[in-house]
């Protein structure tokens, strides 16, 4: 059973999930209809989309030229482990 999570990203974490090729429907959707609160987007995943979400930030990162966006794919995607392994 996929356990839901509340993940925290600022404005330019949700840019670069909304980079990544290919993401399912369901998470594009829930990425581009969230609305900001507090400065950040609070948006539920389950730990299913997490998952394929950790995989399209590796595939990014590993598939792109500029150092600074893969650092950056990088560094999402190792925050986001962390939230992953303490969800299961």
């Amino acid at each position: 059973m996929d356990t839901s999570l509340t993940v925290e990203l600022t404005r330019s974490e949700r840019e670069l999930m909304l980079n990544i090729l290919r993401k399912s429907p369901e998470v594009e959707r829930k990425l581009v209809s969230t609305k900001i609160t507090g400065n950040r987007y609070h948006i539920e995943f389950t730990t299913g989309e997490l998952q394929g979400l950790l995989n399209g930030l590796a595939s990014e990162s590993n598939h792109t030229d500029d150092r600074t966006l893969a650092n950056a794919y990088d560094e999402l995607h190792e925050r986001l482990e962390k939230l992953l392994e303490k969800a299961t």
